[in-house]
């Protein structure tokens, strides 16, 4: 196969279930070739039919001039005189070959980490030929190339400075496997009669970007149907489990040596690792305590009757539906048109039934690119059921609520804590980040629907800049500088503008406030006094408090933005930076820190 926009001849190895007939095929046609055997005239008869492609065979012909023997795989159908067809010669073993990045790959140490990598939309259209975009499994190529050539230069350096100062040379780095997850041609095939009906009712007219929209837009409208949310959520996880098997056949060591495995999602594909994370958590053991009076704060399922009844009282209504806290909302179905409280929403995809195949590990590093989550748990409606989750932590911690058996807390109430404020949701993962360049015009954040509804925008805390040491740049920081002098000098004017009229607002909000009161007294002669119940304000509670979210487990934080050039233009930047997060310096550098082995981290600590 020759790569796109490439001439060199690429070595394509034959799938495991097809090479071992191949084999016996080759080794057959040597015997028979030898004084001893009985003669080709039977071998050259044979034929293998692939099994990974049904349309292709491999047959013993004898080459034209030389008249030597060779293997070939061409079409089980020849057309006439074989015109127009497309033969490939087989080689037995990969021969002398040297390819980009071997020597490097080489110096590297043994195997501890494996990153699995879904695919967002429009995987269709780059891995065309006549597309000069490349496919996600050249961009992973690439990346690997990049990331163990820094790791050799790094450690090559690390070498000449143990080498002058006379000490033992470092251990050589350990080496990343980036496994690609595609699912477009899976659930995309030719002849699959969604993609035949969107052929046909396909306009002829500007085919270019109809084709994008086809191709591109049309995966995030499948993805929203429960059938094909259902079959690329199937596809994606039987990919992983089969490479997972296949992995550790081939490594049989690595879990027991300390490998980790992880998982990255770019565009869409971060939506589908999000909810292959809430499948698990959904089919995780039910038994383990989702919250106790020890620890107050792992809180994800209420459970009980009693935790439902206060937060019944809490939210001052009885519970007509049960909370929609599975990874899947068909349970809601039921409810029917009763269920208009909008606090059942779903944070996993909306399936018409619970999926039951998960993942076999759980992710050491789950990493989003330029994703769309915070867009897709919006629609979910899964804003209200984080808070409630946190009203619920607040309640157990505060002794709000009662135990399960309904008796006294022996403990007192506390009062004199801070109240929480980040949800204590969280997904079954080591490490979550959520990173996105900030004129990626598909992605969006996730901690604002962490914290409490209400919260106005200006006191979100601002995303974090990615960085592998934790340092930020310098040009970043002037810019922060600027933008932070600039919003208190427009704070102060704003402040100063409004001074009068502040003024005059607080004596109308005093006048109305006395004449409600002289109303309540007048009206308490009827015996009926009116309390009014105002939903708690949440404005101006993040000031001055730093936030930790349980969902970035190591990390505090779940938002992280790329820090942007010396000269950047974020409309100019917006047209590539979806495309571009595979080749970012920043990114590279950071999934190289979080994939160290145990042994390099031991090593820095120790440093």
């Amino acid at each position: 196969k020759n790569p796109k926009n490439q001439k060199e001849f690429v070595l394509k190895p034959l799938p495991e279930v097809d090479s071992w007939q191949v084999e016996l095929l080759y080794q057959n046609a040597v015997r028979a070739s030898s004084s001893l055997g009985e003669g080709l005239d039977d071998i050259l008869k044979e034929e293998i039919i692939l099994q990974s492609e049904s349309d292709c065979k491999v047959c013993v012909v004898r080459n034209g001039g030389s008249g030597q023997l060779c293997m070939r795989k061409k079409p089980t159908k020849s057309n006439l005189f074989g015109f127009g067809e497309v033969q490939s010669t087989l080689q037995r073993g990969y021969g002398q070959y040297t390819i980009e990045g071997e020597d490097d790959e080489n110096s590297l140490g043994e195997l501890t980490h494996a990153v699995f990598v879904i695919h967002g939309i429009g995987e269709a259209m780059w891995s065309k030929e006549d597309v000069s975009t490349m496919s996600m499994s050249d961009e992973l190529d690439q990346l690997r190339m990049v990331v163990n050539r820094k790791k050799v230069v790094s450690w090559r350096e690390e070498c000449k400075k143990c080498e002058k100062i006379k000490q033992p040379l470092p251990r050589p780095p350990n080496r990343v496997e980036f496994l690609p997850i595609e699912w477009y041609d899976k659930v995309r095939s030719p002849s699959h009669a969604l993609v035949s009906s969107l052929t046909a009712v396909t306009l002829d007219s500007i085919p270019a970007l109809r084709s994008i929209a086809n191709d591109v837009i049309f995966d995030v409208l499948m993805y929203l149907t429960p059938d094909y949310c259902e079959a690329i959520l199937q596809c994606v996880t039987t990919q992983i489990i089969e490479l997972f098997s296949t992995f550790q056949r081939i490594y049989p060591s690595f879990i027991e040596g300390g490998g980790k495995f992880s998982l990255v999602g770019h565009s869409l594909g971060s939506v589908i690792a999000w909810d292959i994370l809430s499948i698990l958590k959904d089919n995780m053991d039910k038994s383990i305590p989702k919250g106790d009076r020890n620890d107050p704060i792992r809180i994800d399922l209420p459970e009980s009757p009693a935790r439902g009844r206060t937060l019944a009282i809490l939210d001052n209504k009885q519970p007509t539906s049960p909370m929609g806290y599975g990874a899947y909302a068909a349970a809601n179905a039921t409810n029917g048109a009763e269920n208009n409280d909008s606090k059942h929403g779903t944070w996993g995809p909306n399936l018409s039934k619970k999926m039951l195949q998960t993942i076999p590990f759980t992710p050491d590093m789950t990493v989003f690119l330029g994703s769309p989550i915070g867009l897709f748990l919006t629609l979910r409606g899964v804003h209200p059921i984080f808070d409630e989750m946190r009203a619920i932590a607040e309640a157990e911690r505060a002794s709000l609520i009662p135990s399960d058996n309904n008796e006294e807390a022996s403990a007192p109430p506390v009062f004199d804590i801070s109240p929480i404020i980040c949800s204590p949701f969280s997904l079954p993962t080591g490490a979550l980040y959520n990173i996105f360049h900030p004129s990626d015009p598909v992605a969006y954040r996730i901690e604002p629907l962490l914290l409490p509804e209400g919260v106005d925008k200006d006191e979100f805390p601002s995303p974090l800049f990615l960085s592998a040491d934790g340092k930020v740049r310098l040009h970043v920081k002037a810019r922060q500088v600027g933008d932070q002098l600039f919003k208190q000098f427009g704070t102060l004017s704003a402040l100063f503008d409004k001074s009068v009229e502040k003024a005059a607002a607080d004596a109308a909000a005093a006048d109305a406030t006395d004449a409600t009161r002289k109303k309540a007294i007048a009206g308490s002669n009827d015996g009926k006094e009116k309390t009014l119940r105002e939903k708690p304000k949440f404005s101006g509670c993040i000031k001055g408090r730093e936030c930790s979210f349980r969902l970035g487990g190591r990390s505090a934080r779940v938002d992280f933005q790329i820090q942007p050039g010396v000269i950047d233009n974020e409309y100019l930047s917006a047209v590539s930076a979806h495309s571009s997060y595979f080749s970012n310096e920043d990114i590279i550098d950071f999934i190289i820190f979080n994939t160290r082995s145990v042994v390099e981290r031991a090593l820095v600590v120790g440093s």
